[in-house]
C-alpha cells in the first residue's frame, strides 16, 4: 500500500483496471454513507465524492461513479425502488456533479488549490460552494421533472408539478450541498495534495 500511494495518480488512473477499481471505491463510499444518513431526508454526502472522483482523478471515474451509484442506489434505497425512466434521470443529474468537478479541476481557481502557499481559501470555497450549489439546483429541477414526465400530460406541467412538490427537499438538498461543496470538498482535495499524491488533471 505504501508504494501504491506514492505513485502518481495520473499513472494510477491511466490504468483500466484500476480506474474500475477507483469507481468501486467511490462508489462504495457514496453508497455507504447514504444509508448512514438515511433518516435525513435529501441531505448525502454522495454528491460530493461524485464531483472528487472527477476533480482529483478524471471524467471517466466521476460519470462511472455516478452510474454505479443510482444503478445500485435506484434498486436498494429504503424509499422504494425507481422506475427506468426516473432511475435515467437520476443517473444523468448525478452526472452534473461530475461535470462540475472536472470542468472545475481545469480552472484557475480549481488549480489554486494545487500552488504552494496560496492563501485564497476563502475565494475558494465560495466558488466551490456556489459550484455545487448550482449543479445541485440543476439537478433537482431535472430530477423533479423526470419524476412526473411519464405522469402528467405535458412536459411543462411536469415541470411545475416537479418543482412545487419537491420543493422542501430541494431546500434541504441545495441548502446541505452548499455547505459540503464550500467546506468538506477543498479540505479533502487539499488533503490529498498534503498527502503527496500527484493529482491527475494537475498534470493536464
Amino acid at each position: 500500500m505504501g508504494n501504491f500511494a506514492r505513485l502518481p495518480m495520473a499513472s494510477i488512473s491511466s490504468r483500466p483496471a484500476v480506474r474500475v477499481c477507483l469507481i468501486a471505491v467511490f462508489t462504495a463510499i457514496s453508497l455507504g454513507t447514504n444509508f448512514v444518513m438515511i433518516d435525513i431526508p435529501n441531505v448525502k454526502l454522495m454528491d460530493a465524492f461524485i464531483f472528487i472522483a472527477a476533480f482529483l482523478i478524471g471524467l471517466e471515474v466521476g460519470l462511472g461513479s455516478a452510474v454505479s451509484v443510482w444503478a445500485i442506489y435506484g434498486f436498494t434505497s429504503p424509499y422504494g425502488v425507481d422506475d427506468f425512466a426516473t432511475l435515467s434521470f437520476l443517473m444523468t443529474g448525478e452526472c452534473l456533479y461530475a461535470f462540475s468537478g472536472w470542468a472545475l479541476s481545469r480552472a484557475t481557481v480549481g488549480k489554486d488549490l494545487f500552488t504552494s502557499g496560496s492563501h485564497q481559501l476563502g475565494r475558494i470555497s465560495i466558488v466551490f460552494g456556489l459550484v455545487g450549489l448550482q449543479a445541485t439546483f440543476a439537478y433537482d429541477v431535472l430530477t423533479n421533472f423526470g419524476s412526473y414526465f411519464l405522469r402528467t400530460s405535458s412536459a411543462y406541467q411536469a415541470l411545475l408539478v416537479g418543482m412545487i412538490t419537491g420543493a422542501p427537499f430541494a431546500i434541504l438538498h441545495e441548502g446541505s450541498n452548499l455547505v459540503f461543496f464550500a467546506m468538506v470538498v477543498p479540505f479533502a482535495i487539499a488533503s490529498f495534495r498534503r498527502s503527496g499524491l500527484i493529482i491527475e488533471n494537475q498534470l493536464n
